[in-house]
């Protein structure tokens, strides 16, 4: 017998059969799973009856019910309801997550405010963004009421439609936990369940809002909702002002439940607006404030752990940390996030809360912080910013997770690695600009940081337990600097998890012209012409805009790849890009031949499925945002339609004369530019079959 073989045979001898571990082991492997990648879980659990058996507990640890109609929560609940008693695994329940919106046809609305524009998570949704920055708040100027509709009753038809659930919450002996995320205020039949069965549950309410401030003294049911022991964590959307011109008074409101009258209330995030239409009532007073049934200023003091305040939070941010630090005491804060939202990139803290922040709150709990940093100097300059955003990332114990967005500069991040860098596993570090205008009242010089190899090594050096890392890296058309930040990556061992936000803006043009004229930047006199009649972008910036943005599977293969070749330590896991930013310029929020950028740029989530397989690594590609996209791609070729079925009947003398919808997009600027990189295929009648990205140069 060869040696070889006898020395294979050996090994698989002592190799641990999987059906040998006990449960308790198996149980642990499915928890990793399920914690790491869930789909894995229930391939596990396909391998054999005692793996099976060995997933249960995982599976059915937290349970989610997503809301529709009546009808459809009947049969969802009872269908759980059977799972669970097949299996006897309602006691092993910790969790119950209910999305979604129980619609009542004939429900009575509030006659007031009517507007077409789309509310902020169904624009959210045609950005595509949504499934690339899933946990990211929407923020845009979209329609915000109050009072929307009546306060629910109890016992009433729409409270009585929520029974399925409460007989499921009643059968579920260990539920510790409830997370509410419906368009529907909250249910008195399921409150009243809470209270009688599950008074350990804590409520996690992603809706709370009070509707009847305005009335004096709020609706009991409100009251009690709001009062109950239950109430751990609440997520309250609201503004200053709605768009009917109502004042909204639930940031005070939820102050009050924190600082006591919500007696478990642990977690707070506070969504700032700035609604639809509300701008017309700018100029009226706030009414004064007249504080909750029940609360007296100044006698208790909230204990928090977690605070968020997102959104529209730039207008007099010390006053509002100020306010919050008058309910709840910050010495027991283990997270904090201080601006952020997807549409409000330009709202962050100013020096004025960052030196209130350094002088008043030690945050000596503090674990994980977000926070949105802003020059704030549209109208002059700001010498002290570096220095106060250095003062307040240096002030702070030392990090576990960190995320910065905002302007940034090399002496930040210094401050910020000297200062955490030894005990974060989790950063993400964005780099953003101001995009408004560079003419008035001052001009802006200001371009995103970008980040060297350079800067990668000193990441790697001075976070060795890092695992988890989001960044934004300049795309400069494949080329092999690009290609070599790619590998630097490689050396973090212990790096698991990894976000690339490719960037493909280019502020320099309108921010440094002299500086591109200086280098001679085009040669060919095409490249030289102007853009749409704009002051200094050429069509030479548009093309290389273009080259940057192409970002297709085969480029997103090759990434992974270099990355995983000099990978040191652990496997990488899982890698996401973000290709965004085409089409800025540094002139404004004005986006550039988004038509083209659009389709060019794609986002990726490639994941690990199986490492070490006979045949290598076993990974899954997919497109994120590829629906929002496809579904912008049709409405552009709808509109093309139209048009030349407009110019055929308005335009031509001939009626046998044709014009092709893609003879319309061939003739637009945008995609005049692309052919100069993209010729088009032969047989091809649509310009985006036609591209490919620029191969990565290793």
């Amino acid at each position: 017998m060869p040696a070889s073989v006898s020395f294979d045979m050996a090994i698989n001898s002592v190799k641990p059969n999987l059906h040998t571990l006990p449960s308790e082991t198996l149980q642990q492997i499915a928890g990793y799973l399920d914690d790491s990648h869930r789909p894995s879980l229930f391939a596990f659990g396909l391998t054999s009856k005692i793996c099976h058996g060995a997933t249960i507990p995982s599976v059915f640890h937290h349970i989610r019910l997503d809301i529709g109609t009546c009808e459809a929560l009947q049969r969802d609940t009872d269908t759980l309801v059977k799972s669970l008693a097949r299996r006897e695994s309602a006691g092993l329940v910790r969790g119950l997550s209910i999305k979604g919106h129980l619609q009542f046809p004939g429900k009575r609305k509030i006659e007031g405010y009517q507007s077409c524009t789309p509310d902020r998570h169904s624009w959210f949704m045609t950005t595509g963004v949504e499934e690339i920055l899933s946990d990211e708040e929407p923020y845009s100027n979209a329609p915000h009421v109050v009072y929307d509709e009546p306060v629910i009753k109890r016992s009433s038809e729409e409270d009585l439609a929520w029974l399925p659930v409460v007989d499921l919450v009643q059968s579920l002996p260990h539920l510790a936990r409830l997370v509410y995320d419906c368009r529907n205020q909250f249910p008195p039949s399921l409150l009243d369940t809470l209270h009688a069965y599950q008074p350990q549950c804590k409520l996690y309410h992603l809706t709370f809002r009070f509707r009847t401030l305005l009335w004096g003294t709020p609706y009991p049911y409100e009251m009690a909702l709001a009062t109950s022991p239950c109430l751990y964590s609440v997520k309250v959307v609201c503004s200053e002002r709605d768009s009917q011109g109502d004042d909204d008074f639930n940031q005070e409101a939820v102050m009050e439940l924190a600082a006591g009258l919500a007696p478990n209330l642990k977690e707070v995030v506070i969504v700032n607006l700035l609604p639809e239409n509300s701008w017309r009532y700018y100029l009226r007073p706030r009414e004064f404030w007249k504080g909750l049934p029940g609360f007296v200023a100044g006698q208790s003091m909230g204990s928090l752990t977690s605070l968020s305040l997102l959104g529209e939070v730039h207008r007099d941010p010390r006053r509002m940390l100020q306010e919050w630090a008058k309910h709840a005491e910050f010495t027991q804060l283990r997270h904090l996030t201080f601006g952020g939202g997807y549409g409000c990139e330009h709202l962050g803290i100013d020096d004025d809360a960052i030196r209130w922040i350094v002088e008043n709150c030690p945050f000596p709990q503090l674990k994980v912080l977000h926070i949105r940093l802003d020059r704030h100097d549209s109208r002059v300059d700001n010498p002290y910013f570096i220095m106060n955003a250095c003062a307040l990332f240096t002030s702070l114990e030392p990090l576990e997770q960190l995320s910065v967005s905002g302007p940034l500069e090399p002496k930040i991040l210094d401050a910020i690695l000297d200062r955490h860098g030894q005990t974060l596993t989790k950063l993400t570090l964005r780099p953003l600009e101001n995009e408004y205008t560079v003419d008035t009242p001052r001009v802006r010089r200001e371009i995103p940081m970008t980040f060297t190899k350079e800067h990668i090594l000193q990441i790697h050096a001075q976070c060795p337990v890092l695992e988890e890392l989001a960044l934004s890296i300049k795309r400069t058309k494949s080329d092999a600097l690009e290609a070599e930040i790619y590998k630097s990556f490689g050396r973090m061992a212990r790096l698991k998890s990894l976000f690339l936000i490719l960037d493909s803006s280019n502020f320099s043009v309108a921010r440094a012209p002299q500086d591109l004229e200086d280098n001679n930047t085009f040669v060919n006199p095409v490249d030289r012409e102007p853009w749409e009649r704009t002051k200094y972008i050429k069509k030479g910036h548009v093309r290389e805009t273009l080259m940057n943005c192409a970002v297709d599977e085969a480029l997103a293969r090759s990434i992974w790849e270099i990355i995983c070749q000099h990978k040191a330590g652990q496997k990488l896991e899982t890698l996401k890009l973000w290709t965004e930013g085409g089409g800025q310029f540094g002139n404004g929020v004005y986006r550039h031949g988004l038509n083209v950028i659009g389709n060019l740029s794609r986002s990726w989530l490639i994941e690990l499925v199986a490492p070490d397989h006979d045949d290598g690594d076993i990974i899954t590609v997919r497109e994120l945002g590829q629906k929002a996209r496809e579904a912008h791609d049709q409405q552009v070729k709808d509109q093309n339609k139209e048009y030349a079925e407009y110019l055929m009947g308005n335009c031509l003398d001939d009626d046998d004369d044709v014009i092709e919808p893609e003879a319309v997009a061939e003739a637009t600027d945008e995609v005049q530019v692309f052919r100069r990189i993209w010729p088009r295929k032969d047989g091809s009648k649509d310009w985006r079959n036609d591209w490919s990205s620029l191969p990565l140069q290793v």
